[in-house]
C-alpha cells in the first residue's frame, strides 16, 4: 500500500519554472473561481496560476456564439479553474506527501505531447459530468450552486453510448449499469469505466498542436519491494500533479493540474486535469502502471484551453537517472 503522512498537504502558488525536489508537499490554496463566487462550492482550490467519432450523445457544439449564458471572463482568464473536473463523490482527489523513508528519487526529467491530436464535442444541454450541474451552448457549465464556468467546460464533454464503436474504431461505448454514460467495453470485452476518452465524441485531428510543461517531473520508487511508485510534477518547490501507482492493486491515481503551453505564437495555455478518468482510478477494470506507460509510449489523455477547446493529446514522460 502507498505510505501517507498524516500531515495535512497545501500546495503553494504555482509558477512555471521547473523545481528540485521538496520534503514537504503542499496542496492548492486560495478560491475557486466563479462569477458569483460562493464559499464551499464544489470546484477543487485555485492553485493562483496567472491569467492568461465515437458514439452519438447529446445535442452538441464545438463553438456556439450564440449561448445565451454570460460569458465566463474570469474562468477565461484563469484556465485552471475551467479545466478541472467533477469526481464520482464531489470531493476532488488531492496530491499526497511522499514518505522518504519509503520512496527513493529516481529519474527526473519532463512531460510533452507527441503525435497526432483530436477535438472533443462538447454538449450543449443536460447533465454534467457524473450528473452534476448541467451544461449549455458552447460547454458553459453550471455547477449546483448556480455558478458559471466557460466556454469549453470538461465537464460538459459528449460521450457515445449507443453501442457504436470507440474512437479509432475499437471496442464499443455503452451506458454504464448506473447510468453514466461513455463505458467503453475495450476489444477484450471487458468493461472499464465511463467517461472513457474512448468514447469521447470527436471532431477534426491535427499535427499541429504541440504542449510542452515546464513543471519538472520526479520519480520515486518504494524500496520495500512492493512495487508503489510516485510520479510527481514541481513548480516553485511544490508538487502541482501526481501519479501514484499501487503495486498491490495495479492501478494508478491521479491528483493535480499541470500546467504547460502550446506552440502556437502568442502561446496559448492548456491544462491537464490528472484527476480525469483517464489518469486517475475509481472503480472498473484495473488501469495499470500509468506511470510506466507515460514513459513508453505515453498516455491518452484530454487537455483543455478555455477558448480553444478540449482536445485528445498522447501525454509522453522523459525521464533520466
Amino acid at each position: 500500500m502507498f505510505r501517507f503522512r498524516h500531515a495535512a498537504v497545501l500546495v503553494a502558488a504555482l509558477a512555471f519554472s521547473a523545481c528540485s525536489q521538496a520534503d514537504t508537499l503542499t496542496s492548492p490554496s486560495g478560491s475557486g473561481n466563479r462569477d458569483t463566487p460562493v464559499a464551499g462550492g464544489p470546484r477543487p482550490p485555485d492553485p493562483g496560476f496567472p491569467g492568461g467519432a465515437g458514439g452519438g450523445g447529446d445535442t452538441t457544439s464545438t463553438g456556439d456564439t450564440t449561448s445565451t449564458l454570460p460569458p465566463d471572463t474570469t474562468g477565461a482568464g484563469d484556465p485552471v479553474n475551467n479545466g478541472t473536473w467533477n469526481s464520482p463523490d464531489s470531493t476532488p482527489p488531492t496530491i499526497q506527501p511522499v514518505d522518504p523513508t519509503i520512496f527513493n528519487p529516481d529519474g527526473s526529467g519532463g512531460a510533452g505531447t507527441t503525435g497526432s491530436s483530436t477535438t472533443l464535442i462538447f454538449k450543449t444541454s443536460g447533465a454534467g459530468m457524473y450528473g452534476q450541474g448541467t451544461c449549455g451552448p458552447n460547454g458553459f457549465w453550471t455547477d449546483p450552486n448556480g455558478n458559471v464556468f466557460g466556454p469549453h467546460n470538461p465537464n460538459c464533454i459528449d460521450y457515445g453510448s449507443d453501442g457504436s464503436a470507440g474512437n479509432g474504431g475499437k471496442g464499443t461505448c455503452i451506458t454504464s449499469p448506473s447510468g453514466l454514460p461513455g463505458l467503453w467495453v475495450n476489444p477484450g470485452g471487458q468493461d472499464t469505466h465511463p467517461f472513457h476518452s474512448k468514447c469521447a465524441r470527436t471532431g477534426a485531428t491535427t499535427t499541429s498542436l504541440t504542449l510542452n510543461f515546464a513543471p519538472q517531473a520526479q520519480l520515486f520508487d518504494a524500496n520495500d519491494g512492493s512495487g508503489d511508485r510516485v510520479l510527481n510534477f514541481y513548480s516553485a518547490g511544490s508538487a502541482v500533479a501526481q501519479l501514484v501507482y499501487d503495486g498491490g492493486s495495479g492501478t494508478t491515481t491521479g491528483a493535480g493540474i499541470l500546467v504547460g503551453t502550446d506552440n502556437a505564437s502568442p502561446a496559448n495555455t492548456w491544462t491537464v486535469y490528472f484527476g480525469q478518468p483517464a489518469l486517475n482510478y475509481t472503480g472498473g477494470l484495473v488501469n495499470g502502471d500509468l506511470i510506466g506507460a507515460m514513459t513508453n509510449g505515453g498516455v491518452e489523455v484530454v487537455a483543455c484551453n478555455t477558448a480553444i477547446g478540449c482536445s485528445l493529446v498522447t501525454l509522453g514522460l522523459s525521464l533520466t537517472p
